[in-house]
């Protein structure tokens, strides 16, 4: 079951709203010093001030400095309608004295801006459609200067658009996609030259050149941390990780898997949030108890906060008044984000305001961490509140007010606003050693503007030599940007005694064949994060001493996801000689591999099967024949495995073709195949493998076991195996046996297995006959499923379909809704609520740590009233959040494929279905992508409920 939140929102996502009816005054807004007493700091060793707020600003929503310490404000009184009245005002402290004394609107009419930086003497900012660059050109603090430097950015929701523009390490500016896409390019250029963004941030280079995608879907900011990595975020997602650039997937077109972002956030964090103000009533079906409208992240860089806090995350909660924190931690080349020591039931911040809205993060010039409060009481959008009632709103109450709030620790003294537009070169050079990140990065901006190359002989000696590892790495970046950045400077950097400088040296290396073996040498790097960037960079090369790293670095992090994934990226021509020094190494991981190692083992052939290249295909058959001995065969199967996806993704048939090649040890490793999976002793993922194996080479061997390992007591790997090989078998007398038995078969299996029905084009009659003979329950299919069904390939299957569907669901859901409000009157019980939810919900949902994150989480819905959640369970597609729609693929391979869209890339595509099964389909492989706008959440389950199943379920939910 879902509830179908429509969690699409940032800051704005929520408003602490008088509930409907009640008696209570709606709250008042503070002056700014009562609203600093009601502020609250988990660290004693901290403190907050305030440096501005009403009547020098309103609506804030983000903030940047320039060289100089002029603090600009971009403020959205426009929010929520419109029409376009938004401001970037400036603000200046003349005196030093950490109060800005001077304000200017230094640009008005803007629609809905949301993001700004400084560059160039101006500032550019986000104000969908357009990034514009503003500029004062004669110091009166007003822009005379208007430009549009990119367009086409999608005006989606106000929540939901361009922004969070940054300044990267590598001199690119990047920026988040807002969750609304577009199609984006330069004023003046051809519809032609457009690049969309679908699922993607960006980067561009403002002064021209390309706007490029870039791995990432950040909502509302995208920060980046000193070494260049980035973190995007979503309302309920407030911390991720940029691992792989989708480009370093790009280059191999042989390789289906697509994973870029990784989810960082402690698995032991549920997502509960600890506020202190009072508990909000919303107009939407969000709990305010967990992560809701998470927004404006950052990675705090500066230095007045005291140790501890350095590349700590931080990120608002404005619904529930909060600034949450992050601790991270390397986990191989990704992170673990975990709450801090003290934090373990209370927030970074919180206020018992209810009009406190943090909505976006910065660090200073001063090295202290600045909080934009938005300050409103209603921030609701009005597309989230039930049309009968927005008349009643006024959704821009108090927008005249707004403040930004400075946080340090006791005792420090802020640093006078910097004056950097007139600095020396030698002093901007000194810069790039300053503790605080901001110093750094404006200094590199500045030097990399002024283009000044007498510059390059004090930056290499700080490159080779500076006490600070960031030093040298930002001497080394600005050369770089410069056009001035020499080999040996980069191969120092690679021997650098600190392990993210030799990572970023990595990523320098690129291109610079020259260093090719210094790099090769990282491979033995003692950090996995260092050997996983040599991964990423030795991928661009053919060379025989960058193969053989990259199986040096494969053999010590197989079981890695993200290094197998560097380093498969890197295999388009080369996963021959890959694989043969892999193995000469490793021989015994053709007997009894690793999980990690048979994954790799099974992707490497993929590729190689995906060439089709007859010499290489001979050469990896040699490796797959058992010969005579008594050793294991479990690296032979995921050889052979892979080989029969990738021949099969090059429209090669693996059995004949093995056949042509007179491959005569299948046999013999097809017998000792079989017994395997018949070895109730052996491991699960082996027997699971061998059918898999089994079911493309010898199907009827296969098929003749498939019906007793779906059964109850099988393990669920085997169980997943085997629904899987009745489409390798694709007999519809097969189908037909399972289908009869389907009482017996238990809930995931069965599942499974209607996928598969529905995938499998010479199968799909047979899941329709079922379901007319009520053999199968329709309720059993997802929307996605049913949809798929209608748009079947085989018109007969789509007119069955069609019929079927339109006699068996009553298309009056709200009918459906109000004849089971007596439910709501009867006494539910939890615990067999538990077992329901486990039985019928946990596919799809999680709730409080268990089940999978496919739909949303649910953990949340014990704020929701009963009646709420009886619409949620019954009427499951009245509000469906975009995060939340299913699609369908057909394939050129004959297949229907259902599910959510997880990942888009260049290259390929990735669903997600129930139980977080995904699968990743090449575009090259794609006929047609259709929309369903439907959940995977099935109608009808009050049938499989009825009254007491759903007070018994919703019992269970409400429970705190």
């Amino acid at each position: 079951m879902t509830t179908h939140r429509n969690i699409a929102r940032t800051w704005i996502a929520a408003a602490a709203l008088a509930a409907l009816g009640a008696d209570e005054p709606p709250p008042k807004p503070l002056a700014p010093d009562e609203a600093r007493a009601t502020i609250r700091l988990a660290d004693p060793e901290l403190t907050i001030e305030l440096v501005a707020s009403e009547p020098d600003i309103h609506s804030p929503v983000a903030a940047a400095w320039d060289e100089d310490g002029r603090l600009y404000v971009a403020e959205m009184l426009d929010y929520p309608l419109g029409p376009g009245s938004g401001k970037v005002r400036m603000l200046e402290d003349r005196d030093g004295d950490g109060r800005y004394e001077r304000v200017t609107a230094f640009a008005e009419g803007l629609n809905f801006p949301n993001g700004v930086m400084p560059w160039n003497g101006g500032v550019l900012v986000t104000a969908a459609p357009d990034i514009l660059f503003l500029k004062d050109g004669d110091g009166d603090g007003v822009a005379d200067t208007r430009r549009v430097v990119l367009t086409g950015f999608a005006e989606g929701n106000t929540q939901l658009r361009v922004n969070g523009l940054t300044w990267g390490a590598d001199n690119w500016i990047y920026g988040a996609n807002g969750r609304s896409d577009g199609v984006v390019r330069r004023p003046g250029e051809p519809d032609d030259k457009a690049v969309p963004l679908r699922f993607h941030d960006f980067r561009f280079r403002p002064d021209g050149g390309p706007v490029e995608p870039v791995s990432g879907f950040s909502q509302f900011g995208l920060p980046r941390d000193d070494w260049g990595r980035r973190f995007p975020s979503w309302n309920t997602m407030p911390i991720r990780h940029v691992v792989l650039e989708e480009k370093t997937l790009a280059r191999n077109p042989f390789l289906a898997e697509s994973a870029t972002v990784a989810t960082i956030l402690d698995p032991a964090d549920g997502g509960r949030v600890f506020p202190i103000s009072p508990p909000p009533t919303t107009y939407n079906r969000e709990s305010t108890a967990y992560y809701n409208a998470s927004c404006g992240p950052i990675i705090y860089r500066g230095d007045l906060l005291g140790p501890g806090y350095e590349g700590d995350a931080f990120f608002c909660e404005s619904l529930t008044n909060l600034v949450q924190r992050r601790v991270l931690e390397h986990r191989g080349p990704t992170f673990l984000a975990r709450r801090g020591e003290n934090e373990a039931d209370r927030e970074f911040l919180a206020s018992t305001d209810p009009c406190f809205r943090a909505v976006n993060l910065a660090t200073g010039p001063d090295g202290a961490l600045y909080v934009v409060d938005f300050y409103r009481e209603v921030v609701e959008h009005p597309a989230f509140v039930p049309a009968e009632l927005r008349e009643s709103i006024e959704f821009r109450r108090w927008n005249n007010r707004g403040r930004i709030w400075r946080i340090a620790k006791k005792g420090t003294t802020p640093a006078p606003p910097p004056r950097l537009g007139k600095a020396t070169t030698a002093e901007l050079i000194a810069l790039l050693e300053h503790p605080n990140g901001w110093r750094r990065d404006t200094a590199q901006r500045l030097l990399v503007a002024r283009h000044d190359l007498t510059a390059a002989p004090v930056l290499e000696t700080m490159a080779r030599a500076s006490e600070s590892p960031l030093g040298r790495l930002h001497a080394a970046w600005t050369l770089d940007g410069l056009g001035a950045l020499a080999d040996p400077i980069v191969e120092a950097l690679l021997e650098d005694p600190d392990a993210d400088v030799r990572a970023c040296a990595a990523k320098l290396a690129v291109g610079r064949p020259g260093l090719l073996e210094t790099l090769a040498t990282l491979a033995d790097d003692p950090e996995d994060r260092v050997r996983f960037q040599a991964a990423v960079a030795l991928g661009d090369s053919d060379a025989p001493e960058a193969v053989a790293a990259l199986a040096t670095i494969a053999a010590r992090d197989a079981e890695d996801e993200w290094s197998r994934l560097a380093v498969l990226s890197g295999l388009r021509e080369t996963a021959s000689p890959f694989l043969a020094d892999l193995l000469e190494a490793n021989p015994g991981w053709l007997a009894a591999p690793t999980p990690g190692q048979a994954h790799l083992l099974g992707s490497t052939a993929a590729i190689l099967g995906a060439r089709a290249n007859p010499e290489e295909l001979r050469a990896l058959a040699d490796r797959i024949d058992p010969g005579a001995g008594g050793e294991g065969v479990g690296g032979r199967v995921a050889l052979l495995l892979g080989l029969s996806d990738g021949l099969a993704r090059a429209g090669k048939p693996p059995r004949e073709l093995l056949k042509e090649m007179g491959f005569e040890g299948i046999a013999a490793l097809l017998d000792r195949t079989a017994a395997t999976v018949d070895a109730a002793d052996a491991g699960p993922e082996d027997r699971a493998r061998a059918l898999t194996l089994l079911s493309r080479f010898r199907p009827n061997d296969a098929a003749s076991r498939i019906p007793a390992l779906l059964a109850a007591g099988q393990p669920e790997a085997v169980q997943a195996a085997a629904a899987e090989a009745v489409a390798e078998v694709g007999s519809p007398e097969l189908a037909g046996r399972i289908l009869e038995g389907w009482e017996s078969i238990p809930t995931n299996p069965r599942r499974a297995v209607i996928a598969v029905l529905i995938r499998s084009a010479a199968l799909t009659g047979s899941l329709i006959a079922a379901l007319e003979d009520d053999a199968v329950g329709l309720a059993e299919l997802t929307p996605a499923e049913r949809e798929a069904l209608r748009a079947s390939s085989d018109p007969e299957v789509a007119r069955r379909a069609g019929a079927l569907l339109a006699s068996r669901t009553p298309p009056d859901r709200a009918g459906v809704v109000a004849k089971f409000q007596p439910a709501l009157s009867l006494v539910g019980d939890p615990e067999r609520g538990r077992e329901l939810f486990a039985k019928n919900c946990k596919t799809c949902h999680a709730h409080r740590g268990e089940g999978f994150k496919v739909g949303p989480d649910i953990s949340g819905v014990a704020s929701r009233p009963p009646s709420a959640l009886l619409k949620d369970v019954l009427d499951p597609n009245a509000d469906v959040s975009p995060d939340f729609v299913a699609f369908t693929v057909a394939t050129t391979r004959g297949q229907t494929l259902s599910g959510l869209l997880a990942e888009e890339t260049a290259t390929s595509l990735k669903l997600k279905a129930a139980e977080g099964v995904e699968q990743s389909v090449l575009r090259s492989e794609v006929e047609a992508v259709r929309r369903t706008g439907r959940s995977l959440m099935p109608e009808g389950f009050e049938d499989v409920l009825g009254e007491q199943g759903l007070a018994d379920l919703i019992a269970f939910l409400k429970q705190p």
